[in-house]
């Protein structure tokens, strides 16, 4: 029986994670699946004790990154930082969990826009924008703002900013502008930001964590102003070379 890996989440039906993961496995001629499965945050724990030995890693989307820290017997470094983990690997004595998503950020953002910042605002609170701050830190970014709906949640993202000694504050969007070197969007596509929101982000360049559809309303918006933008999907791509790495093994070429 071939081993099974999938990414969960839900929705789910946008992921591109198995046409790279597919690619992978086609690439280095192993004996594997990987499928999209569609699975929400109540739906999450039953769903993951049920599944048998065949299936030896997922990789994680909203809104499972968070719950999942629950189920693990042990998480590596960067998603105890973060809070967050987008993959996870079966091992003797249960699940294991990792972040690959402050790689790929770090290495989409650096090759898309460059690593010359030192200021940015992060838009949203979620897992995925922890991973951002830490990302935008390895990139030498000393002063951080997360603006999002409800400023409790943007406070308590903007502390991860502080322990990693950035100057780093939380705001509720339409209280006050920013002005910052980069915007990074992590709030879904499902959400519409308001004009007036859009209005109050000023930076120099836009990476989107969406990719899909592309491109979102901030990225017609940063066109607009003349600024370059950048999606997700380098993101997506860099995460899942290092995913693969710990699914495969260490034959997935860079």
């Amino acid at each position: 029986m071939a081993n099974r890996f999938a990414v969960l989440g839900s929705p789910i039906g946008h992921s591109k994670s198995p046409l790279l993961h597919r690619a992978a496995i086609a690439a280095l001629g192993i004996d594997a699946e990987y499928t999209a499965v569609d699975v929400t945050e109540s739906q999450f724990p039953s769903f993951l004790g049920s599944q048998g030995e065949e299936w030896l890693g997922f990789s994680l989307t909203m809104p499972l990154k968070h719950v999942v820290r629950s189920l693990l017997v042990e998480e590596c470094e960067t998603s105890r930082l973060t809070g967050s983990v987008n993959t996870i690997v079966r091992g003797n004595e249960g699940w294991h969990g990792f972040n690959t998503d402050v790689w790929g950020a770090q290495t989409a953002i650096g090759q898309s826009l460059g690593t010359h910042f030192q200021s940015a605002t992060v838009l949203g609170s979620g897992a995925t924008a922890s991973s951002i701050i830490a990302a935008l830190h390895e990139l030498g970014v000393v002063d951080v703002t997360v603006v999002a709906r409800d400023f409790a949640k943007a406070a308590v993202t903007a502390e991860l900013g502080a322990r990693l000694g950035m100057t780093a504050r939380g705001i509720e969007w339409g209280t006050e502008s920013t002005q910052t070197d980069i915007l990074v969007n992590t709030v879904p596509a499902s959400v519409e930001i308001p004009a007036d929101i859009i209005d109050d982000l000023d930076a120099g360049a836009l990476f989107d964590v969406v990719y899909d559809p592309w491109p979102t309303q901030l990225a017609r918006e940063w066109t607009a102003r003349g600024l370059p933008s950048s999606s997700g999907l380098l993101m997506l791509l860099w995460q899942a070379v290092r995913q693969a790495r710990l699914f495969y093994g260490d034959g997935v070429d860079e």
